[in-house]
């Protein structure tokens, strides 16, 4: 499939997210407003689009806080910091699929290891493969906009779907800004500051009406 024909077809499926957002949000990311926040006795100004996201990690949080706190007791009873404990966990099922691995290839150790890191491999894939086979530049997850990463992981969507969305996004703040500028020169006005928020702010704010 061609590059074009995706993002015809993404946008016409997304083609109004751009405009499904706060408008006390976007008159704060265009006017370049900061929003103070506290943590760790460090105070940090935030601008809108870093404010939603982490609105919606807190908002995400509520949600599994009493799962958490189990997990919270689960891991004191055992002297054990959360991490330390979800990491002994893990080794735990890891032995358990080692042993289950080995029986099943007749006590070949290579053969069981190899097979336990394909399993990991596979379970740990984060969907870049999928985007590299339409964008073949985006070689790691550096490479693509912060927000899109952060998107995808606050949504549980597919990695693809976050950056295409981005893409469209992207694609019509520029066109909304291109057009204020012409229609600035036409009046003979001047240059004018833009009502387009780039991109990654327009994007950001979508994450609210979703």
């Amino acid at each position: 499939m061609e590059e074009n024909d995706v993002l015809t077809e993404t946008e016409e499926i997304n083609g109004n997210l751009a405009e499904e957002q706060s408008g006390k949000t976007e008159a704060a990311a265009e006017s370049g407003v900061t929003i103070p926040v506290k943590f760790n006795k460090e105070t940090k100004n935030l601008t809108a689009g870093e404010a939603a996201i982490l609105a919606q990690k807190g908002m995400k949080f509520e949600m599994i806080e009493e799962e958490f706190s189990t997990l919270r007791d689960l891991a004191s009873k055992q002297k054990m910091s959360v991490p330390e404990y979800i990491n002994s966990l893990k080794k735990g099922q890891e032995a358990t699929r080692r042993e289950e691995l080995l029986a099943e290839c007749g006590g070949n150790e290579k053969l069981a290891d190899r097979v336990l890191e394909l399993e990991n491999n596979k379970k740990s894939d984060d969907g870049l493969e999928e985007l590299r086979e339409y964008f073949p530049t985006v070689k790691s997850l550096e490479d693509l906009p912060r927000a899109v990463v952060e998107s995808a992981r606050l949504k549980g969507e597919n990695l693809l779907n976050s950056y295409l969305r981005y893409r469209v996004i992207r694609k019509k703040s520029i066109e909304k800004q291109n057009l204020a500028e012409q229609t600035a020169e036409q009046s003979s006005i001047g240059s004018q500051k833009s009502v387009a928020a780039s991109g990654e702010d327009a994007f950001l704010k979508g994450l609210w009406g979703r």
